[in-house]
């Protein structure tokens, strides 16, 4: 997982992982969401963050 301190840096991040498949599953796709109240994306499917931003 990718970690981003910069909240400028996070959306270019955040929007350039969205729609990528998931690592860590067989038929997941990332998503832009909030992971423990952060900007996040994360796989649709199994829940696992790919990058969170805080």
């Amino acid at each position: 997982m990718q970690h981003v301190a910069s909240e400028d840096a996070a959306e270019p991040l955040l929007v350039t992982l969205a729609g990528d498949d998931c690592r860590w599953c067989a038929s997941g796709t990332l998503a832009r969401e909030q992971f423990k109240g952060d900007d996040a994306v994360v796989c649709e499917d199994c829940g696992t963050p790919a990058a969170r931003v805080w």
